[in-house]
């Protein structure tokens, strides 16, 4: 939750600690004028937020792939068998 309040108050902060350095560059510049604050920060909770999601679904594939891998092997051995 912190990041988040961090995308409101300093957009570019987030882009450049994410590694988007022309981002970043161009957050500051809306955040100079001020009147595209709010565009920089939608901007930035974006990105957090699509970081989030990714993340949760890299847990949730490898999840899958280890139920998978426990299910795999007992089918196989009863397939060999009849």
């Amino acid at each position: 939750m912190k990041s988040f309040n961090l995308a409101k108050f300093l957009p570019c902060a987030v882009l450049f600690a994410n590694g988007r350095t022309f981002g970043g560059v161009i957050a500051l510049l809306m955040q100079a004028t001020i009147v595209f604050w709010p565009v920089a920060s939608r901007w930035a909770f974006q990105l957090e937020e699509r970081k989030g999601i990714e993340a949760l679904l890299d847990e949730l594939s490898e999840a899958d792939g280890f139920v998978e891998s426990i299910f795999r092997g007992p089918v196989a051995k009863i397939g060999r068998a009849a």
